[in-house]
C-alpha cells in the first residue's frame, strides 16, 4: 500500500467517525502512540502498520479499490455480447 499510516488512521477515523481511544482498542495499542501515528510524529512497529493496514481494509473498502489502478475496458459492440442460436 502506497499511503503512509497516519493517512490511513485518518481516514480509518473520518470513515468510522471513532475517538483515538477507540482506535487504539482496535489496533490494540495505546491513544497516545495513534495520536503520534496521526500527527507523522512516530514511525509504527510492524505489528501496529499491519493491523492499521487490516483495520483500513475492513474499514475503508471503497478507497481501497480506488487506490488501485484500474485499467476500464472499452465496452464491446452489441454483435458481440449477444448469443446467437444455432
Amino acid at each position: 500500500m502506497d499511503k503512509d499510516p497516519s493517512t490511513l488512521l485518518r481516514e480509518i477515523k473520518q470513515a468510522t467517525g471513532w475517538s483515538e481511544t477507540r482506535l487504539a482498542t482496535e489496533l490494540k495499542t495505546s491513544q497516545p502512540t495513534v495520536n503520534r501515528i496521526l500527527n507523522g510524529q512516530s514511525r509504527c512497529l510492524s505489528t501496529t502498520l499491519g493491523a492499521i493496514e487490516g483495520l483500513y481494509a475492513l474499514q475503508c473498502p471503497r478507497r481501497r479499490a480506488t487506490d488501485k489502478a484500474e485499467v476500464a475496458l472499452p465496452p464491446q459492440p452489441a454483435e458481440a455480447r449477444e448469443v446467437k442460436p444455432d
